[in-house]
């Protein structure tokens, strides 16, 4: 499995879908374009936005017909200029909508892949117990994704989806303390020293990086002192958990764990 695994085409977005959703982004650019994948075809459809070149629309008739079809498999979109990562927009939409999405980046004759999510997820850890390292894109492949997919796969999991602009941090949002809350999980401890004593496997800690207020930072301890992480701008990792103590405002337990 490749670090960037959102940028390779994968179900529903086979490379000649791509392909051919690559052709309508670059002959809509400046505006966004917008496709369905149905039945494994690439649909264009018509931007109808008032705003297309920063936002698209789809059609509430061309959603319908695909919906009640049932052979709505994947919604492609492009950004013309970037950003190469969905907004909190697209995030909420993709959410709602139950399917993967794509983002394409256009050029002159085609579009190169950003991102796809809400896809067949990596493994966290490979058959010899490995961690399988993944390359960092907020809302896809970032701290509470990878935190996202060890409960899932380990344990079973669900965490609620959490759409998510960048620098949510700075706004006085509390997302990820909120949302582990939310799903069954308690604080037990705020301090380091008391926490040595009763650290256990699958424990999820907070911290807070670059942020006035807010913990904007997750992972996960793994037991014999290591922990499991996914830092800004790098690849996901195994650690030590000693050298983070004292940068951990929260530790927290989900109760049926």
């Amino acid at each position: 499995m490749l670090p960037d695994f959102y940028r390779h085409p994968v179900a529903p977005f086979s490379a000649e879908i791509l392909a051919e959703a690559g052709a309508h982004a670059a002959a809509e650019s400046p505006r966004e374009s917008c496709g369905l994948v149905r039945a494994g075809c690439y649909v264009p459809c018509k931007n109808r936005s008032d705003t297309p070149e920063v936002e698209f629309v789809i059609g509430q008739e061309e959603m319908a017909e695909a919906v009640l079809a049932g052979d709505l498999e994947g919604i492609i979109h492009s950004h013309p200029g970037g950003p190469w990562r969905p907004s909190q927009h697209d995030a909420t939409a993709q959410i709602a909508t139950g399917v993967p999405w794509a983002i394409l980046v256009p050029g002159e004759t085609g579009a190169e892949l950003a991102c796809h999510w809400g896809t067949q997820r990596p493994p966290v850890f490979d058959e010899a117990g490995h961690h399988v390292p993944r390359r960092f894109k907020h809302q896809i492949a970032d701290c509470y994704s990878l935190m996202e997919d060890y409960f899932s796969q380990e344990c079973g999991l669900s965490l609620p989806k959490v759409a998510r602009e960048w620098g949510w941090w700075k706004k006085g949002q509390t997302l990820y303390l909120d949302h582990l809350q939310e799903s069954g999980f308690e604080v037990i401890s705020r301090d380091p020293s008391e926490y040595a004593s009763i650290a256990r496997p699958r424990d999820a800690f907070l911290m807070q990086l670059q942020s006035p207020a807010t913990p904007n930072h997750a992972g996960v301890y793994l037991g014999n002192g290591i922990c499991l992480d996914h830092m800004f701008r790098e690849l996901s990792r195994t650690s030590a958990i000693q050298p983070r103590f004292n940068e951990i405002t929260h530790w927290l337990r989900h109760k049926n764990l």
